[in-house]
C-alpha cells in the first residue's frame, strides 16, 4: 500500500467518524499511527471548504502537501501538490 493509498484510507476513516476538521486531523493521525507510521509526524491542516455534502482542503504530512475532495464521506480525489 502506497503512502497516498494509506492517507486516502485514513481520510475516509476519519470522515466516517467525525465532521469537524480538528477531529478529522486527530483521527487521521491515530489511523496512521495504528498502521505503523511514525506517531511523531503530525498532520498540519491548511484551508478547508465544506458544506453538508462536500468537503475539500489541503494538508501537509511528512513534508508533502496534499489536496483532497470528499463527497458524502468518500474521498473522490487525493493529489500530492
Amino acid at each position: 500500500m502506497t503512502m497516498k493509498d494509506t492517507l486516502k484510507a485514513a481520510l475516509e476513516y476519519a470522515m466516517a467518524l467525525d465532521e469537524g476538521a480538528p477531529r478529522i486531523k486527530k483521527r487521521m493521525e491515530d489511523f496512521l499511527a495504528s498502521t505503523g507510521y511514525d506517531r511523531r509526524r503530525k498532520i498540519k491542516w491548511g484551508t478547508d471548504n465544506c458544506n453538508k455534502h462536500y468537503f475539500s482542503g489541503i494538508f501537509w504530512y511528512a513534508g508533502e502537501k496534499y489536496y483532497f475532495t470528499c463527497r458524502m464521506g468518500r474521498v473522490e480525489e487525493l493529489t500530492k501538490i
